[in-house]
């Protein structure tokens, strides 16, 4: 076998299927090495910026939820209020008039 027989086969196998193969077989391990614990990490904080947005938007629910209460209160203690503002008003008109 002659050095040019070996260079041919060696030509052949790597830009053949063989070298195709090899080239994505170390692609595959470049991406799982380098580019997946980058992408892993970003969304892990994503995740967490994530969480602290719904953990927020809960408190907003809630304190929400308490000024709506406190409001109907009020509303109700202004409406006891004005009936009885009504009361005195129309014992005062009796006496007037």
């Amino acid at each position: 076998m002659g050095v040019d027989m070996i260079l041919e086969k060696l030509l052949y196998w790597v830009s053949g299927p063989f070298g195709a193969l090899a080239l994505a077989v170390a692609i595959l391990y470049w991406l799982a090495t380098k580019v997946v614990p980058v992408l892993q990490k970003y969304l892990e904080n994503q995740n967490d910026r994530l969480h602290e947005m719904v953990r927020a938007l809960e408190k907003t629910v809630d304190a929400h939820e308490l000024d709506r209460r406190m409001f109907e209160a009020s509303i109700a203690g202004l409406s006891s209020r004005i009936d009885r503002v009504e009361t005195d008003i129309t014992h005062i008109r009796s006496k007037l008039v």
